[in-house]
């Protein structure tokens, strides 16, 4: 990535600054989709997050202070629309057809970390699907991307007591959810 520095009067650093968003979008948008797959639990709603998180981050790129911050802010803002897209909505499709039909995002593709049974993983997804946006967010950033408590409170923008509560709830309720699945 390259270097660049603020200047106002140098219009190269704003140049610089596009082309960097513009490369690093290029390369990790799978991961900013599968980001927000975690949160919002339907493939549409996660690409219109990343489009409407990357159309905010762009009007807003002048205000990106630290290059070296650039992944932890556009993961920010990308959970943060995730968030309110997923908040209290499911997709007219989930609820006409069943999740059976939706396209698997997120933690499909994670198999060595969900066991070997497909019943497990369709236990674990459920689950995880039946938390709310919150602790999902919290859940996706701490333990699937690995963002520390800290950071992790940083890209909700939440206080950091209030996202451990929000791991710890998620995990008690996924723990008994899946208690229930595997008797």
């Amino acid at each position: 990535m390259r270097l660049w520095q603020r200047a106002a009067s140098d219009g190269v650093a704003d140049e610089a600054l596009e082309a960097d968003i513009v490369e690093f979008v290029g390369a990790h948008y799978p991961r900013l989709i599968r980001l927000a797959g975690l949160i919002c639990r339907d493939t549409i709603d996660s690409e219109d997050a990343v489009q409407a998180s990357l159309e905010r981050a762009w009007r807003r790129r002048r205000s990106l202070q630290d290059p070296a911050s650039l992944a932890a802010w556009l993961d920010r803002i990308v959970v943060r629309e995730a968030i309110r897209l997923g908040r209290d909505k499911r997709p007219i499709f989930a609820r006409l057809l069943g999740d059976a039909d939706e396209i698997e995002i997120g933690l499909a593709g994670r198999d060595d970390d969900l066991g070997s049974s497909v019943a497990t993983r369709a236990a674990l997804r459920h689950a995880f699907e039946a938390l709310p946006a919150a602790q999902r967010a919290v859940v996706a950033l701490h333990l699937y991307q690995g963002y520390s408590m800290a950071e992790t409170a940083q890209l909700v923008g939440a206080p950091l007591e209030t996202v451990r509560s929000r791991l710890r709830l998620a995990r008690e309720r996924l723990r008994s959810d899946l208690a229930e699945a595997n008797p």
